[in-house]
């Protein structure tokens, strides 16, 4: 039942405007830096990551390998 209780949060948590994986990683390096000033397009990244694990895994991958 995990994996149906995780399948019916995701779908709980669909928004009508998501950022895909192509478009996250577009604007990666940018989020990292804080370099996006629209609000809205920063949340639906933050969203993204919360949602995708492949996404949140490069992100903490470059979040790491920027760290000094």
């Amino acid at each position: 039942m995990k994996a149906a209780d995780a399948l019916f949060r995701l779908l709980e948590e669909t928004r009508e405007h998501e950022v895909d994986c192509d478009r996250f990683l577009e604007y990666l390096a940018p989020f990292l830096d804080g370099r996006i000033d629209d609000p809205v397009l920063r949340e639906r990244l933050a969203h993204h990551i919360r949602q995708c694990a492949e996404c949140r895994e490069e992100f903490e991958i470059v979040k790491r390998a920027l760290e000094p």
